[in-house]
């Protein structure tokens, strides 16, 4: 995948609410291993209010299990506030364990 389509994806994710492009992009993120950015990506779809695919949310949750909890605060903070969607308005402390039991 090239620069530019990762770039339209991301485009269409965000501006355009595209919950195929944020999947494209999560599962781009697991494959390389990018683990923050994967954990952010599998919050916004959740977020988006799309289920995850199991294996992918299995990836995230061990991501999630590793990562101290106030980093995992500061990122699902992060995607909280970023708009609207089913956890706007919600505290981190709240939104995380709806997540990640």
């Amino acid at each position: 995948m090239k620069r530019v389509d990762i770039r339209q994806l991301k485009r269409a994710a965000h501006i355009g609410n595209d919950a195929r492009a944020m999947q494209a992009l999560l599962e781009r993120s697991v494959q390389f291993g990018h683990k923050r950015l994967a954990l952010i990506r599998c919050l916004q779809l959740e977020k988006m209010g799309v289920a995850v695919q199991s294996s992918l949310l299995r990836y995230c949750e061990d991501v999630a299990k590793d990562m101290p909890r106030q980093e995992l605060e500061k990122i699902a903070s992060q995607v909280a506030n970023a708009g609207l969607g089913r956890f706007s308005g919600q505290k981190a402390v709240d939104f995380v364990p709806a997540i990640f039991p």
